[in-house]
């Protein structure tokens, strides 16, 4: 019917896909039956904060009005994006659990430790999330101020441990919510 929403904002939302080595069969399938109101742009061969850093810049020259991250090691349930997209809020992510040590845990942090403690289906704050199930806005793209050269949106600092002061010596996906809450005021969240 015309007129239906997935009709009306068939190409508000970029899926970026980051992919780094052969998927699972699960994650093949949960990205075939994901409901996403939009184009896929695959991104492989790159450092993690180049291929980031190029979603956002074709998030903004396609005009659609979100940009969503996943990685290839996530599966989401086939609402994440549309249950993402029913907060309107300008960053929030699917929670997701890290595949490095600490195993297991949310990949997001408040106050310098893992969040582990919340309530099932709630929709919770904090100060860093990863980007492997990530919803931005383009305002929040057109907003940043300008980073290092090439890194405007997500720079990778974990190998400059020792050259930065500490705390700064983050991912791409932190620095960026690191930069998110400094520059911007955002509130970072996670469904």
């Amino acid at each position: 019917m015309p007129g239906a929403w997935e009709i009306r904002q068939q190409q508000s939302v970029l899926c970026a896909i980051l992919h780094v080595d052969a998927t699972t069969v699960a994650w093949a399938l949960g990205l075939r039956n994901l409901i996403i109101p939009g184009g896929i742009m695959p991104l492989a061969g790159m450092p993690f904060d180049h291929a980031r850093n190029e979603a956002c810049k074709k998030t903004l020259e396609l005009g659609a009005q979100w940009l969503f991250f996943l990685d290839s090691d996530v599966i989401p349930p086939r609402d994440a994006v549309v249950r993402l997209l029913a907060h309107r809020q300008p960053i929030i992510s699917g929670l997701y659990c890290r595949r490095s040590p600490p195993w297991g845990i949310p990949v997001m942090i408040r106050g310098g430790q893992w969040v582990t403690e919340f309530k099932q289906g709630s929709v919770v704050e904090v100060d860093l999330v990863g980007s492997g199930c990530l919803l931005i806005h383009r305002q929040v793209l057109e907003a940043m101020p300008e980073g290092r050269p090439g890194k405007r949106w997500f720079d990778w600092k974990v190998d400059q441990q020792g050259i930065l002061p500490p705390g700064e010596c983050l991912s791409e996906d932190f620095d960026f919510c690191r930069r998110v809450k400094a520059n911007l005021g955002l509130k970072i969240l996670v469904d």
